[in-house]
């Protein structure tokens, strides 16, 4: 089993997600084999309860497991062409993390569906909480790296 770990230095915290490999294997192997990722780490402003990494956009995968409802833990890919969505010209990739209820994967243009290829399964808590605080401090910084215990 494949793991995650994603690292926010500025608020101490660390969480440990599970990839879906059995689910989204095409996902899962391409963001493995991109990671590891690090960026600011900014707060959904359509979505509700999500926080969201943007990518290198040349990292383009099929769609695959996809979802539009999603529950505290899950972690999705999402990608658009630039020129796609009004207003937005640029080509984007990114990686979502759902920390709370109620979330649900939206753009400008309305609901999305995302790549749904991995779950948090170790401090959800403390990955949401600095997640909800982002709403309120601002952007922080984020590493998503492997994990082998």
């Amino acid at each position: 089993m494949k793991r995650m770990r994603l690292v926010l230095p500025d608020k101490n915290v660390t969480a440990v997600a599970s990839l879906l490999e059995a689910d989204a294997p095409v996902t899962s192997k391409a963001v493995w084999n991109a990671l590891p990722f690090e960026g600011d780490l900014n707060h959904g402003i359509w979505s509700g309860p999500e926080t969201y990494l943007k990518i290198d956009p040349s990292l383009r995968i099929p769609l695959e497991n996809q979802m539009s409802q999603t529950e505290a833990g899950d972690i999705g890919y999402y990608t658009v062409a630039g020129g796609t969505i009004i207003e937005w010209p640029d080509e984007l990739s990114e990686l979502a993390f759902f920390y709370g209820r109620g979330s649900r994967p939206t753009m400008p243009t309305g609901p999305v569906a995302v790549n749904f290829f991995a779950r948090i399964i170790d401090n959800l808590d403390g990955f949401a909480e600095a997640c909800d605080n982002i709403r309120r401090e601002g952007i922080t910084r984020i590493r998503v790296e492997r994990f082998e215990p």
